[in-house]
């Protein structure tokens, strides 16, 4: 069979491409992310090269196969037992980055224009962890492609400002190295993000920072859980989703089980490693097959208005933490 003339596998092929080249520049340029690079290597792909059943066949199957089972494998990067680690004032910021960040969406967005959906998405991927928050929340309000992707690129946007101006804003206000990881942990949205701001200040910042960060990834399960809840029944009250029923998705229980499997280190030294790399790829790839289904004239409706929306709500985000680990908690 000559896969070239089944739209699903050529469509497959093109996504898989994008995915590597987007593998292979993520790590020549870090601070931007592969994920980020899928996205618009996607976008160039579907807009400027090709169009047609091909790219919607395969981004479509990766956007709706590929993505579950990148956050189910995704899943092996959490040792539940980081939450014996975090004291009660990590505790404190963790909830209440991710409280605010998705309270504030909702009603800045409400005053942008936006969606409640876009809200949402800005809102996840700010206050629980990046790109891997956003997608897993497109999931279970079945969001737009369009939104999906300038939620990423708009949130990756900020994490990489802010690994600059994290440790400004610690220098500036002459923080505290438990002060400073707090600050880096609760606010940064990506991993590597928070790993590159931390250990720029010092060791113990980086190490306190990684940890509050492993918390707020915690919680991406139950964040998207009661997200999906509240969308569900504020629908229901539009009569939007007459007789339907409120479930947990599947990819996030399989989530938590890989976490569990994880945390009793039951597992060969180098398997964690491995599945971790393979969840990243396909998280990767599906964003390739997200990007390759997103219309340029779509984004086109975002355009400035929603980079200021985003920045509006990563800085509440961030003024809430100075405030609550200066003013109040005092470290």
């Amino acid at each position: 069979m000559n896969i070239t003339k089944n739209p699903l596998y050529a469509g497959l092929l093109l996504v898989i491409c994008v995915g590597l080249g987007s593998w292979y520049l993520g790590g020549l340029v870090p601070s931007i992310g592969k994920v980020t690079f899928a996205i618009l290597l996607g976008i160039i792909l579907g807009n400027v090269i090709t169009r047609g059943q091909v790219v919607q066949r395969g981004g479509l199957f990766a956007e709706k196969k590929l993505l579950p089972m990148a956050i189910v494998l995704l899943g092996v990067e959490l040792n539940l037992v980081t939450l014996v680690s975090i004291g009660p004032s990590a505790a404190v910021i963790i909830l209440l980055t991710i409280c605010v960040a998705l309270v504030s969406s909702v009603y800045l967005g409400k005053l942008f224009g936006f969606s409640p959906a876009f809200s949402l998405l800005i809102g996840a991927g700010n206050g629980i962890c990046g790109s891997s928050a956003v997608a897993a929340t497109t999931l279970v309000i079945n969001g737009d492609e369009s939104e999906t992707g300038i939620s990423i690129s708009i949130v990756n946007l900020l994490g990489t400002i802010g690994i600059f101006l994290a440790p400004f804003l610690i220098q500036l206000f002459r923080m505290s190295d438990t002060a400073g990881g707090l600050l880096i942990g609760g606010s940064l949205q990506a991993f590597g993000q928070v790993v590159a701001a931390g250990f720029s200040v010092n060791d113990n910042v980086g190490q306190l920072a990684t940890v509050v960060k492993m918390g707020r990834v915690l919680m991406l399960g139950p964040s998207v859980m009661l997200i999906g809840y509240w969308v569900q029944s504020q629908r229901r009250k539009l009569g939007q989703t007459k007789g339907t029923n409120i479930r947990i998705p599947r990819f996030i229980i399989g989530f938590f089980i890989v976490s569990i499997v994880t945390s009793l280190n039951i597992l060969p030294a180098d398997v964690p490693s491995t599945v971790s790399t393979a969840g990243k790829f396909l998280l990767v790839l599906a964003m390739a097959g997200v990007g390759m289904r997103i219309q340029l004239r779509s984004l086109f409706r975002f355009g400035f208005k929603s980079v200021v929306f985003g920045a509006l709500v990563s800085a509440i985000q961030i003024v809430m933490i100075l405030f609550v680990v200066l003013i109040v908690l005092r470290v």
